[in-house]
């Protein structure tokens, strides 16, 4: 007996294939293993377990196996082929051959020409989770798996997959009395890794598969409980008619059969229980049909979802062969505060069925919405919610439909540009030019002065601004490079600026480089060496701006009040802290993948007067970046630019338990799932915070709620007849926020499609960029009311490529001042307030307009 090779690398085949679901790993050991046992039913029952067992490995360190067993079914039947033998089949096998599929990789059946299972999703979602490493403890590029069967005429088997990566396959298997004894013990694979089985040996004909060494993720599953969850969703519809029984047992012999959740419990669409409702069944084409529809609210119940995840029974759930597929989203009849005890499903007749499995993806999580059955089926699905809800007096018959694909294209290409930074350049950490080896830079700079008078900004005609220097920082910070520094004032608003002092140009010798401006007196007159000629009062900037390669690579301003005082708006928060998390691999994505770099940034503004002293305690799940680190942060004199400073900023790669690669560099390990990056601000020895921010970071899954990955809400269309406002943002605060525009609006309605083909805000598209900008600025203001400025800092920490650092800057000012006159009850200063917004909005419309 020998392995025997192939050329595939079957770890990135399994890799590959278990990380395309969108709900992670953990559905898929859920929902394939037990789709193999249903598909090999001989009884009327089909019983499956899991079953957790601990061990010690050879050199005493505890592992754990997962053994899947299923029982009333025809095990691994069918004739031994050799490699050589099912390469001759070409793809296709016979009736009944389950152990050649098994050990073989892309198979077709004969008797079930498209049971997806049979491609290999089964067994890459057993050696997934099996997780072997080296004496030191660290992961192995490798996956393991064990099977064997009993069959009803007694034969016994025994079955090894082992990748390398390559795909190795035992041939032939151990069988009978020899398959018997190796369970009974530890298998040693000859390759360096030794399994300690003591297993019994089966005694009823079905199949086991032994998942070695098993993975953290999966471990964490069953003692947790969230296994069992996923067990439920995906199979208790089979549960309850009886065709299947799941149990989970864990390493301390307790057993939990998964059960028919609550609501469904007793099949109350058959007693005529009131909060329940049927429809069906429904013709779709001509023998097909809808079986039932059943939909249920109930104010008693909570809602039930394991986070991170698109939902799974907040919904309309979508069961195939007794099989949890998808849900459907009730969003838009449902409202917020009733969705919590909404639940609902659907089934097809076995005609129906049969055609919709021919358009369901390999990963059974959704299907193919282009087929026309599938388009049928949902809208029938939204006409029986719909109705559901204006029976309950939720829903007045206004609906909510998608965007025109014109208009959605200019909302996502207008919040890209505002709230993502694709294609951008980033502020303060930009990637503004490369090197001369091709490797990107990131550039910072800072703008110092004195003012004449402390703690405000105002200067008066004859004083003098003292000690103005301009700080310049390269990162990587090898080798030397010579950057061009100018200064220059300019009024507020006013992209034009004049020089102020002759440029300089200077050397950046590891990675930092300070330029000494000196003193200069303010003068209404005409300026000379020394002198800053302001010409008018009122509010100006001063402006250093950095160019390398003879592009602008970064600026930094400070406002100064030239014969006028500053104002002093409310500031209910002068301390903020905010938090960013970005995917440095693939920018501009939300979903981490698995060896995917982030750049983690926590960063404090005090916008007093005053210094400040405070804590700051940061964490990215179980990983600390900051436990009551002490900054202390310069007061600004009134009327100036915000001191913020980065606390943490620091960079890592996050990978899976299940990942298989020698990590040295800084790094995270977090199983697929949605987790935070949370700060907490204080002031020291007071214990509650002053400020908290938080970011939702997605591994390995998309983001909820949102088909637009990138960006942070979701356009929608509501259609009604009674007046509406322009615009409004469902839920700010949350991550799945939505953003309404009304049809019947009179300004939309009016007009035209278009005006001007060459303006990107022509007729209907300028309102919907209108909108856009709106709801972009109250998403990113509503954190505020904690101490959270991290979406205001996101609005303003990327630079679209084509617009000038000067005019991005005078954008970035605007988003400053209207953050100075935030207050959380906006009443007292409305007036000042909604100027700053409507400017912003401006800006924002402008800069748009301008770009290729």
């Amino acid at each position: 007996m020998a392995f025997v090779d192939t050329s595939t690398n079957m770890v990135r085949v399994v890799q590959n294939i278990i990380e395309s679901y969108g709900m992670g790993a953990l559905r898929a050991l859920a929902q394939e293993p037990v789709q193999n046992a249903k598909d090999a039913k001989r009884q009327s029952t089909v019983h499956v377990e899991y079953r957790l067992h601990t061990r010690r490995s050879l050199d005493g360190r505890p592992c754990h196996l997962l053994t899947v067993t299923d029982s009333g079914t025809t095990g691994l039947q069918g004739p031994i082929l050799s490699k050589e033998q099912r390469d001759q089949r070409g793809l296709e096998l016979g009736e009944g051959e389950n152990w050649a599929a098994f050990e073989g990789q892309g198979f077709t059946r004969k008797d079930q020409r498209d049971a997806l299972g049979s491609r290999g999703q089964g067994k890459s979602a057993f050696l997934y989770h099996s997780q072997p490493s080296d004496p030191g403890g660290n992961p192995l590029d490798r996956h393991l798996m064990l099977y064997d069967t009993l069959l009803e005429d007694g034969e016994y088997r025994l079955g090894v997959r082992y990748a390398t990566p390559a795909d190795r396959v035992m041939e032939p298997p151990f069988t009978n009395g020899d398959a018997r004894r190796l369970l009974l013990g530890n298998y040693d694979t000859g390759h360096g890794t030794v399994v300690p089985l003591q297993l019994d040996p089966l005694e009823q004909p079905g199949t086991r598969v032994i998942v070695a060494y098993l993975s953290d993720e999966a471990l964490y599953a069953i003692r947790n409980g969230e296994l069992h969850r996923w067990l439920q969703r995906c199979w208790w519809r089979a549960i309850q008619i009886g065709d299947l029984a799941i149990r989970v047992t864990d390493d301390e012999d307790r057993s939990e059969t998964i059960q028919v959740p609550d609501w469904w419990r007793d099949e109350p669409w058959k007693n005529g229980d009131s909060r329940v409702a049927v429809h069906g069944p429904i013709r779709i084409e001509d023998s097909l049909h809808i079986k039932r529809i059943v939909l249920r609210h109930d104010e008693t119940l909570e809602k039930d979802e394991i986070d991170g995840y698109a939902a799974q029974y907040s919904g309309v759930q979508v069961l195939r062969g007794q099989q949890w597929i998808e849900t459907l989203d009730v969003g838009e009849y449902i409202p917020k505060e009733h969705r919590g005890g909404f639940r609902g499903f659907v089934e097809f007749d076995v005609q129906l069925e049969r055609e919709l499995k021919n358009t369901e993806r390999p990963q059974h999580e959704s299907f193919d919405g282009r087929n026309p059955l599938v388009k049928r089926f949902r809208e029938e699905v939204s006409r029986a919610v719909r109705r559901f809800a204006e029976e309950r007096g939720w829903h007045s018959g206004a609906e909510v439909t998608e965007v025109p694909e014109r208009e959605q294209k200019v909302a996502t290409e207008f919040l890209n540009v505002f709230a993502t930074g694709a294609g951008t350049t980033h502020r303060g950490s930009r990637d503004g030019k490369t090197g001369t080896d091709g490797e990107s830079l990131n550039w910072s700079c800072d703008l110092k002065l004195d003012f004449p008078t402390p703690k405000t900004t105002r200067v008066n005609w004859g004083e003098t601004i003292g000690n103005v220097r301009v700080t310049v920082e390269c990162e990587p910070a090898q080798g030397s490079k010579w950057v061009d520094v100018s200064l220059e004032i300019c009024r507020d608003g006013d992209s034009s600026a004049s020089p102020v002092a002759q440029k300089k140009d200077i050397v950046i010798q590891d990675g930092a480089a300070v330029v000494e401006f000196g003193d200069f007196q303010i003068v209404q007159g005409r300026a000379g060496e020394g002198k800053i000629h302001i010409p008018e009062s009122g509010e100006w900037k001063l402006q250093a701006q950095v160019r390398y390669g003879g592009e602008d690579v970064e600026s930094a301003r400070r406002r100064l009040y030239v014969a006028t005082d500053p104002p002093n708006p409310p500031q209910p928060k002068p301390h903020t802290i905010s938090v960013s998390a970005k995917n440095v691999t693939r920018q501009g994505e939300q979903r981490i993948n698995n060896g995917d770099e982030i750049a983690v940034q926590v960063t404090v503004t005090n916008r007093e007067a005053d210094d400040a002293l405070l804590e700051v305690d940061a964490s990215l799940e179980h990983e600390l970046l900051a436990d009551g680190e002490q900054v202390s942060l310069q007061g600004v004199p009134i009327g100036d630019v915000p001191n913020r400073q980065a606390i943490v900023s620091k960079r890592l790669k996050v990978y899976t338990p299940s990942s298989r690669s020698a990590v040295s560099e800084p790094h995270i390990v977090l199983p697929p799932g949605r987790y935070f990056l949370r700060a907490d601000l204080r002031s020291p020895g007071v214990e509650e915070p002053i400020a908290h921010a938080s970011q939702p970071v997605y591994v390995e899954v998309n983001p909820s709620g949102n088909r637009h990955s990138r960006l942070p809400f979701e356009l929608v269309s509501d259609e009604g007849e009674e007046v509406q406002a322009m615009w409004w943002l469902d839920d700010p605060s949350t991550d799945s926020s939505v953003l309404h525009y009304p049809k019947q609006y009179p300004l939309y309605r009016h007009l035209p499609e278009r005006q001007r083909l060459s303006s990107k805000l022509a007729g209907k598209l300028s309102f919907i960029a209108e909108v856009c900008a709106n709801g972009l600025l109250e998403w990113a203001l509503a954190p505020l009311a904690n101490g959270d400025s991290s979406r205001t800092e996101q609005l303003k920490d990327n630079r679209p490529s084509g617009v000038s650092s000067r005019r991005w800057d005078a954008y970035c000012e605007r988003i400053d001042r209207l953050v100075e006159f935030y207050d959380t009850e906006r009443i007292e200063h409305t007036g000042a307030y909604m100027s700053r917004w409507r400017e912003s909005v401006a800006d924002m419309l402008e800069i748009f307009e301008g770009l290729e």
